[in-house]
């Protein structure tokens, strides 16, 4: 405990007067002496635990947590990093409490962000890995906490890995993501995500809304993650250091954050938290960027804690502390109660600056070797001086003598290995008592699909599955995984023949890598040859026979080559063979759905329902199927269902919105139009059928905006380029652009229900023109075309 070790100068006289003393009375008489003094003095002298309600002297403190995500510690000048890039994060270590040693849990955002919002380690929580994992909703988050204690309580995140549907908007009242998958022909975290300045930006406006309010926000910030593209002037001042330079542009937003809080009196009443989900290897250990390893390059973070109180100003601790400590600390205080499944332990005892060091066992895993390439996970436990590592050939470093991680002692430091492998066993042990089990159905089927199909998810295999087996040391297959990375984003670029090439070569010699075959076959279908991506697939499927998002990819090869009867026939032969998912019913129907075969679309829905009774993305195609259909009831049934069991499903609100329309309730439709277009701003049937709306509406510049956004969105639809041209007409300006509006969508091919608009269209602009001629030739054009119906 703290200050117990201490000794005080009464202590110390009582101690001498002790001694002076010979007579057995005045011995008794002085034990007791000591005894009251020692006390005194301990009182008096020693740091105390600070009294959290004490301090807040019964007002309530607003919280901002703040994660930048891929942030090593030894990059930010208050962890000793020069040149100075991150004077405003300086500012707040100066202002407040630096914790030297934080330890991330895993190297992975999702994984690290649950474990920073549960106050739980992933052994307990069983997120593993991003894009294949929900997070449970049995978990009680550091939002809802805050919420139950009457914050109001908003999220603001910058990568799609963090957006709703995996779990951690949980207890928010508002949470910011909006990441429209619809506008990429591939996906990597690289790209799904915002600037730092967007995500600021809301943040701010949602304070003006609600600063007077009592509230806890979380601000997540992506900019250090790759691809490192600093905008200017950072670009320029840091050119050999990039990603100094997406550091030194968070840092410079955050300012904006630091004076809108001090512009509007808030710091007096705030906790602020910064800290980072983990690291970024940089080429250290072999290791380009994060995930594969466990060394200090990507589980070291930075963590600061900045409250109003002067004593807990400049002040640091050098032991080991760990992400999992940030929820029971922000609670304690804000005097909130500490959930009882909570794994951390609050750090407000070590807010004076206390000088000695509690020797504390810090856990790390990553699994994303054995889940992506069925090599062995690594797992890490440290201490203030060592660090095992465990793996096939396992690894013991002495952080204070070896920093770096160069020597290997486990064969030098037997003594030492051992008392850490002990350690290590009875923690996990304890770690994982009620431990929750993941869950891979929560994932709606949407965007399983989605994902799968652009290239995001490869294998996620329930970790049960994979108990028992010999795999290889992820040290001695760096070089491959480098290798393979490389590939997937050279393929990803557009340049499919070397990444081909790059992978074909690679899996000659490494054959058994499902993840690379996966790859490979993403590739052959970006590159529209179907047949040798089935080839690819199958060939990862033969690996993991348990991979549905391969089963996937091949049916959706044999779909896009046209043969919709064989992507049927490849999924069923595999229910037939025991492997019966209800996602692969969902893939059917969509199939037959997209090609207007409601029929046969129906009955696969259906099945998903009685496979997953909770499946919103089933209920949200039936009721389009019954919208095709016009059973209006049949339609609001699965919509309700839908809406029951994933409000923020893709889609739903615009199938809400076209049944609203078919109601005439037109101003209902309106609103769910725009609010799913908020969500995803390149919509483009909502962003159409919304122009739509405005026309009925007489509200013809809202109309012309909301098209403008369509065609942007899509640009190969006839009918947008119609309308357009329509209203240049109505308002008798920009004439030459209507009529090359209206040829461009003539050009596009408009089918023959709506191929007379574009020649009346022709006719009506030509004639405001004073071209008769050309007038009389449109016009007798679209007659002819309305005869002939």
């Amino acid at each position: 405990m703290e200050g117990l070790s201490a000794v005080s100068p009464l202590a110390i006289q009582a101690t001498i007067l002790y001694h002076n003393f010979k007579d057995m009375k005045k011995k008794i008489l002085v034990t007791g002496l000591i005894f009251l003094l020692s006390a005194l003095a301990i009182f008096i002298f020693l740091p105390r635990k600070p009294s959290r309600s004490g301090l807040r002297a019964g007002k309530d403190y607003n919280v901002i947590l703040i994660t930048i995500d891929t942030l090593r510690a030894d990059r930010l000048g208050c962890y000793g990093y020069t040149p100075d890039i991150t004077p405003t994060i300086n500012i707040w270590a100066k202002a407040g409490i630096r914790f030297a040693r934080c330890i991330a849990q895993t190297p992975l955002t999702l994984p690290s962000h649950t474990t920073i919002m549960t106050g739980t380690i992933p052994i307990f929580h069983g997120v593993r890995d991003n894009g294949g994992f929900v997070v449970p909703d049995k978990l009680q988050t550091l939002a809802e906490s805050f919420k139950s204690a009457g914050f109001k309580t908003a999220a603001f995140v910058s990568a799609y890995v963090l957006d709703a549907r995996w779990g951690l908007s949980q207890g928010f009242d508002y949470y910011f993501d909006n990441f429209d998958l619809g506008r990429f022909e591939k996906i990597s975290l690289g790209e799904v995500q915002r600037r730092a300045e967007d995500t600021i930006n809301e943040t701010l406006s949602w304070l003006d809304k609600n600063k007077q309010d009592k509230f806890f926000i979380w601000i997540h910030l992506y900019d250090p993650h790759t691809p490192y593209d600093p905008p200017e002037p950072y670009q320029s001042q840091l050119a050999d250091r990039p990603y100094a330079g997406e550091i030194a542009y968070t840092d410079s937003q955050l300012a904006r954050l630091e004076n809108y809080l001090q512009n509007n009196g808030l710091k007096n009443r705030l906790f602020l938290i910064v800290t980072s989900d983990h690291g970024e290897s940089l080429g250290q250990h072999g290791e380009a960027t994060h995930g594969f390893f466990v060394y200090q390059e990507t589980l070291h973070v930075p963590l600061i804690f900045v409250t109003p109180f002067r004593q807990f100003s400049g002040k640091s601790y050098s032991g080991t502390v760990t992400l999992a400590d940030i929820m029971p600390t922000a609670l304690e205080l804000s005097g909130v109660k500490i959930p009882a499944e909570v794994q951390g332990q609050s750090l407000v005892r070590y807010f004076t600056g206390q000088k000695t060091t509690d020797d504390r066992l810090a856990y790390a895993e990553t699994y994303y070797p054995r889940f992506h390439y069925g090599w062995s996970e690594l797992r890490s436990f440290q201490n203030n001086r060592y660090k095992l590592i465990l793996a096939p050939v396992p690894e013991l470093y002495d952080l204070v003598n070896d920093p770096e991680e160069e020597k290997n002692l486990v064969y030098t430091q037997k003594k030492v290995y051992e008392q850490l492998l002990t350690l290590s066993r009875t923690f996990e042990q304890k770690a994982s008592e009620k431990a929750i089990q993941a869950d891979f159905s929560s994932v709606d089927e949407d965007t399983r699909e989605r994902l799968a199909a652009l290239g995001y998810l490869g294998s996620f295999v329930d970790p049960a599955k994979l108990k028992g087996k010999k795999l290889s040391d992820p040290k001695d297959k760096i070089n491959i995984f480098n290798e393979i990375s490389k590939a997937r984003e050279t393929g990803l670029s557009g340049n499919f023949d070397q990444a081909l090439a790059d992978l074909n070569k690679i899996l000659q010699e490494e054959p058994t890598i499902s993840d690379g075959f996966f790859a490979l076959g993403n590739i052959y279908f970006k590159a529209k040859r179907f047949k040798e991506a089935v080839k690819a697939f199958t060939q990862a499927l033969e690996l993991k026979p348990d991979d549905s998002f391969a089963i996937i990819n091949v049916a959706n090869c044999y779909a896009a080559s046209g043969q919709l009867e064989e992507a049927e026939n490849f999924i069923l032969e595999q229910v037939r063979q025991g492997f019966d998912d209800p996602q692969f019913y969902h893939v059917l129907g969509t199939l037959y759905a997209l090609r207007g075969k409601y029929d046969k679309a129906g009955p696969y829905f259906e099945e998903c329902l009685k496979k997953n009774p909770r499946s919103a993305s089933a209920h949200n195609a039936l009721a389009a199927i019954c919208l095709n259909r016009d059973d209006l009831a049949g339609a609001e049934r699965h919509l309700a269902a839908a809406r029951e069991l994933n409000p923020a499903l893709l889609n739903l609100r615009y199938n809400l919105a076209q049944l609203r329309e078919k109601q005439n309730r037109l101003d209902e439709a309106t609103e769910l139009y725009q609010q799913e277009i908020a969500d995803s701003p390149n919509h483009f049937k909502a962003l159409f059928n919304l122009a739509r709306l405005y026309r009925l509406g007489h509200r013809e510049e809202e109309e012309l905006e909301v098209l403008r956004q369509a065609l942007k969105a899509e640009p190969s639809f006839p009918l947008t380029y119609f309308y357009l041209a329509r209203i240049y007409l109505n308002q008798g300006r920009n004439l030459n652009e209507a009529i090359s509006l209206t040829r461009k969508g003539l050009e596009l091919k408009p089918d023959k229900k709506n191929l007379p608009l574009g020649y009346f269209l022709l006719a009506d602009l030509y004639n405001r023109l004073g071209d008769y001629g050309r007038s009389e030739e449109y016009a007798r054009k679209g007659q002819d075309l309305l005869k002939s119906r």
